[in-house]
């Protein structure tokens, strides 16, 4: 059995079963024990696991996270505004790639009506996206998360993998000065790292609200962006680290009292 099999086979066990051991797998797969060690270890590196003494078990994280509905109606008039500016960034012919969220949401909601190629790990744009003749459109499977609609874990990691995109739209819960875009799900942070090694170009869409705080998982440094787009002017800390990593800002023009 190839190793691919193997840990598919483990994680499957883990969202049936919220933990596995060693020996049960060695058992059900015909596999060394230092294979199976192996094979976790993989799939702790992902993100996808917590290994314990003698196996593995799911990673719940207690972390808040709100639902995709809950999302989409807070700052919504923030939102709309951030993918105004996103989609100014789109040119005609570009292969994008969007994250699963309620602000990318909206960028696919608003799309320029260009010839575009569009990856999405999320069935909400997806669905958004099936009807607009200009976009070829590639859904990245994966494990399921309803809370978020996003396809997450080993298949879409591996399939990003495989990619290369001009540009990344990225979406996230949280954004720290040092600890930089950070997310509570050990699945969402491994897909999401994942989009950012595939891109030319990572762009973050967050609205102030997303400010000073840290999740759990790290899924990128400041540094690594290409242009932070947000609703309004960055506080004086961020607008320093942007200006030393030379990220370009993004925000509404002042409106004239």
């Amino acid at each position: 059995m190839f190793a691919d099999e193997r840990k598919k086979i483990m994680l499957a066990r883990l969202a049936s079963h919220s933990r596995l051991t060693v020996g049960e797998i060695c058992r059900e797969l015909d596999a060394s024990e230092s294979t199976v060690r192996r094979d976790l270890q993989d799939l702790e590196e992902l993100g996808l696991l917590k290994r314990t003494h003698g196996g593995a078990v799911a990673l719940e994280i207690a972390s808040f996270e709100p639902s995709l509905l809950e999302k989409d109606v807070a700052f919504s008039e923030e939102k709309h505004t951030i993918a105004e500016l996103a989609c100014s960034l789109i040119q005609p012919e570009e292969t994008i790639l969007l994250d699963a969220g309620t602000t990318t949401l909206e960028v696919a909601r608003i799309l320029p009506n260009y010839r575009l190629t569009v990856v999405t790990n999320s069935l909400p744009i997806a669905q958004e996206l099936s009807s607009r003749e200009a976009v070829q459109l590639l859904l990245v499977g994966g494990e399921y998360r309803p809370r978020t609609g996003a396809c997450v874990g080993l298949v879409a990691v591996q399939t990003l993998q495989k990619l290369r995109v001009d540009r990344v739209f990225l979406g996230t819960n949280a954004v720290d000065v040092n600890f930089g875009v950070s997310t509570p799900n050990a699945g969402e942070c491994a897909t999401k790292t994942a989009m950012v090694d595939t891109a030319r170009e990572v762009v973050l869409v967050a609205d102030h609200s997303k400010l000073d705080h840290v999740s759990m998982f790290q899924v990128c440094s400041l540094a690594r962006l290409a242009v932070f787009v947000t609703d309004r002017a960055l506080p004086l800390v961020y607008q320093e680290e942007c200006r030393v990593h030379q990220i370009q800002v993004v925000v509404p023009e002042p409106i004239d009292s």
